[in-house]
């Protein structure tokens, strides 16, 4: 059985950026949608092993909302990570998988202080195709990831796919609008979630919550642009 809360590798003293998935895998994202989720998940994987630096610095996690919101992938260095293949099954508990995805990045930023290891601001990344169906649960979550945003505790971005609620999802974040992906271009998309990886992990980390507030670095990195997959 996997382990879904690894401890932190003694071998790489490299400081972390944690970066918390959360895909929609409902019915909804049957057949096309999710083979293409699958593909640009494997194309992130790949892209980001081959980086010097992200493959030791980014760290991953998977988290799943169709039927139930479950921990798919615990955090693993990029260098480990490897495909997986997801399924597409009943509702869409988007409030629970954001209670999960931020309750993961903040016990891994715990971790991380330790071990000793610096770290960069953590991404929050949700993506989805409809809009939650545990509404007072979703706002509830929603508010939260607002408040940690607001203190610099992490980076929100949130990606529709085809009849995603546009609305709802820009209540994740008060920094960033939410972006449409173009069709089913997730392999492009996760191309650019690769880069933007490796941009954050060539810049300069914190070496607590205080030390990020005061860089105000994320916000100052130079992001690859939206071109290829969000759509116009």
């Amino acid at each position: 059985m996997p382990d879904f809360h690894p401890t932190i590798r003694s071998d790489n003293p490299d400081p972390r950026v944690a970066c918390a998935l959360l895909l929609d895998t409902s019915s909804s994202m049957s057949g096309a949608a999710i083979d293409e989720l699958n593909r640009g998940y494997a194309a992130l994987c790949e892209s980001l092993a081959e980086d010097p630096l992200a493959r030791n610095r980014t760290e991953i996690a998977v988290i799943t909302f169709g039927g139930t919101a479950q921990l798919a992938v615990g955090f693993t260095e990029a260098r480990y990570l490897e495909p997986s293949t997801f399924t597409a099954q009943g509702m869409t508990p988007m409030g629970a998988a954001l209670e999960l995805g931020l309750g993961e990045l903040l016990a891994r930023k715990q971790a991380y202080r330790e071990a000793g290891l610096e770290y960069f601001r953590p991404w929050l990344f949700m993506i989805s195709d409809g809009e939650p169906t545990d509404g007072e649960r979703f706002t509830a979550a929603a508010g939260r990831v607002r408040e940690v945003e607001a203190q610099k505790g992490v980076a929100v971005f949130a990606v529709g796919i085809k009849d995603a609620n546009m609305e709802t999802l820009a209540t994740l974040s008060n920094v960033r609008e939410p972006k449409m992906l173009d069709g089913l271009k997730f392999i492009e998309l996760f191309q650019w979630l690769s880069a933007s990886m490796m941009v954050v992990s060539q810049s300069v980390p914190g070496a607590s919550d205080a030390d990020i507030a005061q860089q105000d670095s994320e916000e100052q990195l130079a992001l690859p642009p939206a071109d290829g997959w969000a759509h116009p």
